[in-house]
């Protein structure tokens, strides 16, 4: 009977009341009991599919900072996957560009064709609109 069970025999998880509002998670397995307590770390539990689509979109400096929070966050850092998304987020970016990445990497296209003149243009932004976000560019 135990072999039709699957992996999770039970599993609940609530919010305490206030003010802390503390997360609880009781999951049972047939290997072993976890019970979690205390506030989660969301960022942390998000899917990598999610994670590296939210991580495409930060420029350069904000990606670097968020490395430094775990080693789950520097895998995805050095992962095709984020930099594929982030070159294909840039503007200017076509079938040569994908071509291109394809036989060179996504991390390589992006540091050669789209970071340095991303800089140049984020420097010229900051002194005549400081409050203005910029994209990513093409040379």
């Amino acid at each position: 009977m135990a072999s039709l069970l699957g992996e999770r025999l039970f599993e609940i998880s609530g919010q305490g009341p206030s003010p802390p509002k503390d997360f609880f998670q009781l999951v049972i397995t047939k290997n072993e009991v976890t019970y979690l307590y205390g506030k989660f770390d969301n960022l942390e539990r998000l899917p990598d599919d999610i994670m590296l689509r939210i991580m495409s979109y930060l420029e350069l400096k904000e990606t670097a900072l968020l490395v430094q929070v775990s080693r789950r966050f520097t895998m995805l850092f050095n992962s095709e996957k984020l930099w594929e998304q982030t070159v294909r987020n840039c503007a200017g970016f076509n079938q040569d560009i994908e071509d291109i990445a394809n036989a060179m990497g996504w991390k390589n296209t992006f540091l050669t064709f789209f970071h340095n003149r991303d800089v140049k243009e984020q420097t010229k932004a900051s002194v005549a609109q400081p409050a203005q976000k910029q994209t990513h560019t093409p040379i």
